[in-house]
C-alpha cells in the first residue's frame, strides 16, 4: 500500500496549489477502513511500479467500510490509484439509462410497450414492432453498431456519434432474429435508448442524469462521457498487455458517446448510488427497473432492467459488469446480507467479477453456502465435432470472387482482389486484409478482435453493381 500512502501526503500539496481552480482535490487519496490483509492480497498482483491497477470499495448496510486503491492510474506521470480515481465503467452505465427511462415511466412521460419508431421514427418499420420493452432486456434483434462500424471501414478508434449510430441502423434491412424471440446483449439498444431519454427529456443524456442522479446523490465524480475534450480531474487512462505482459495504452479518448457505456466515476460513486437504488429507502421507480424480463415464450431472462438476476454460492445477487478499452468493472450487491462492492480496473486483464466473489467470501464466510466443484467443460464435445478441410483454390478459382461490391446497409464498398495467390478484400480506406476459404463460397478473415464471414451469393446482381448483403 506504499502508492497509496504517498499519493495522500502529495495531495495535500497538490490542493494548495490548485485552491483557485474549480477542480476539488480534497479527497485525493482518502482511504476508508482500517488495512485488511485479506482483501489487499488479492490485489497484490497490480500494487507494484509500473503496473495499472484498481480501486475497490465495499459497503455493508448502506455504509461504506473499506476502500483502497493498487496499481497506477497513469503510468506516463506515476499517479497512484486511490478511491477518488474515475473510471470508465463500460457497460455498468446501462443500469442509469434504464433508471432514466423508469423514472420517465413512472411519471407517464413513456411506456415501455411503446414502439420504438414513435420516438425514433427514422428506424425502420419491422414486421414485429420493437418496443423499449425489447431493447432494455436485450431481445431486440437489433444488430450491434460495433460490428457494424469496423464492416464499414471505421476502425474502433473512430469517433462516432449517437446521430451516426441512428443513421446505421436506420440503414439495416433485417433484425437478426424477431423481437422478443431470444436474448442476444445489444450495445446497439442502449445506445437508441439513450437517444430516447434526450428527445423525451429535451436534454442530452448527460445532463439528464447529472440532474436526476449524480447531483442529488452527491455523486461528484461522475459524468458522462459525452465531450472528448474535456477535463477530468482524477482520471484514469486505460491499459492492456500484451503476450508477453508487457503494458500498452489501450484508452479510446475519441468514444465520448454515451447510453451502453461511457460514464466516468469512482468506486465510492457507485456506493453511493448503489445504496441509493437497493438501500433501505428505495426509489419510487424501483419495482419498475427491477421487474424481471421475459420472452415471448414466456421464459423468465434472470433480468432486470439493466442489471442481473442471480447467485452467488446460495445468496441473491444484482451485479451489471462492464469492459472497454482498458477497463473493466463490477458492481455486485447481495441482496438479503446487504453487502455491496464495487471494482473498477484499467487494466484489460483484469476480471473485477471474480475478485468480487473473492471478497464476499471474506464478508459473507458465514452465509455462504459450500463451494461447488461441478466443473463446467465442453471437453470431447469439440473433439466429437466434425471439422472439415478447407477448401484449397486456385488463381482462377478465387479470380471468380473479384470485383466492387458495395452495401447499402454498411454504406461502404468492398474491393476484392487476388494478390499473390491470396484472395484480400479493402474495406473503404483500409488496408487490405487477406480472406481464406472455409466452405464453398465461403470465406472468413480477422477484423480487429471480431471474425467476419463472408457468404458468396452468385449471380443475383448484374456484374457491374453488385450489392453486397
Amino acid at each position: 500500500m506504499l502508492c497509496c500512502r504517498r499519493v495522500t501526503a502529495l495531495a495535500t500539496m497538490l490542493s494548495l496549489a490548485v485552491a483557485c481552480t474549480s477542480r476539488d482535490d480534497s479527497l485525493t487519496g482518502v482511504e476508508t477502513g482500517d488495512d485488511n490483509p485479506v482483501i489487499d492480497a488479492l490485489f497484490a498482483h497490480w500494487d507494484v511500479p509500473g503496473s495499472p491497477g484498481c480501486a475497490v470499495a465495499v459497503s455493508q448496510d448502506g455504509t461504506l467500510v473499506y476502500s483502497r486503491g493498487y496499481g497506477y492510474a497513469n503510468l506516463d506521470y506515476d499517479i497512484p490509484i486511490t478511491p477518488q480515481t474515475v473510471f470508465d465503467i463500460a457497460s455498468v452505465t446501462k443500469q442509469f439509462v434504464a433508471a432514466s427511462l423508469s423514472v420517465m415511466a413512472l411519471e407517464g412521460q413513456l411506456s415501455f410497450d411503446d414502439n420504438i419508431r414513435k420516438w425514433l421514427p427514422e428506424l425502420p418499420e419491422y414486421e414485429t414492432p420493437i418496443t423499449l420493452w425489447h431493447m432494455v432486456y436485450h431481445t431486440s434483434g437489433l444488430r450491434d453498431y460495433l460490428n457494424l462500424f469496423p464492416l464499414a471501414g471505421r476502425d474502433e478508434y473512430y469517433p462516432i456519434s449517437h446521430d451516426q449510430i441512428l443513421d446505421m441502423m436506420s440503414r439495416q434491412r433485417a433484425l437478426i432474429f424477431p423481437p422478443g424471440e431470444r436474448y442476444l446483449y445489444s450495445n446497439t439498444a442502449y445506445m437508441l435508448l439513450a437517444q430516447v431519454v434526450e428527445r423525451t427529456s429535451g436534454k442530452s443524456f448527460g445532463e439528464y442524469v447529472q440532474e436526476q442522479f449524480f447531483e442529488p446523490l452527491g455523486m461528484k465524480g461522475s459524468l458522462m462521457y459525452d465531450n472528448f475534450e474535456r477535463i477530468i480531474p482524477r482520471r484514469a487512462t486505460g491499459y492492456d498487455r500484451d503476450d508477453d505482459g508487457h503494458v500498452r495504452m489501450v484508452h479510446n479518448y475519441n468514444f465520448d458517446v454515451p447510453g451502453d457505456g461511457q460514464m466516468y466515476t469512482t468506486v465510492e460513486d457507485l456506493m453511493r448510488w448503489d445504496n441509493h437504488l437497493h438501500g433501505e429507502n428505495k426509489p419510487e421507480y424501483y419495482s419498475i427497473i427491477m421487474l424481471e424480463g421475459s420472452l415471448n415464450s414466456g421464459v423468465m431472462l434472470e433480468r432486470a432492467k439493466g442489471l442481473f438476476l442471480d447467485e452467488y454460492r446460495g445468496l441473491r445477487t444484482v451485479h451489471h459488469t462492464g469492459s472497454s478499452w482498458g477497463f473493466r468493472t463490477v458492481v455486485k450487491r447481495f441482496v438479503e446480507s446487504h453487502l455491496a462492492i464495487a471494482i473498477a480496473c484499467n487494466d484489460d486483464n483484469s476480471w473485477p467479477r471474480g475478485l468480487a466473489w473473492q471478497i464476499a467470501d471474506y464478508y459473507l464466510a458465514d452465509q455462504l453456502e459450500p463451494e461447488s466443484n461441478d466443473e463446467e467443460t465442453d471437453a470431447g464435445q469439440q473433439d466429437a465435432e466434425e471439422v472439415s478441410e478447407p477448401p484449397a483454390l486456385t488463381n482462377a478459382q478465387l479470380s471468380e470472387y473479384v470485383g466492387v461490391f458495395f452495401s447499402q446497409e454498411l454504406d461502404a464498398t468492398y474491393r476484392f482482389a487476388v494478390v499473390d495467390g491470396d484472395l484480400v478484400v479493402r474495406v473503404e480506406q483500409e488496408q487490405p486484409l487477406v480472406i481464406v476459404p472455409i466452405a464453398d463460397d465461403q470465406f472468413e478473415f480477422r477484423l480487429g478482435w471480431q471474425t467476419v464471414v463472408l457468404d458468396f451469393d452468385r449471380n443475383r446482381a448484374p456484374a457491374s453493381s453488385p450489392d453486397l448483403a
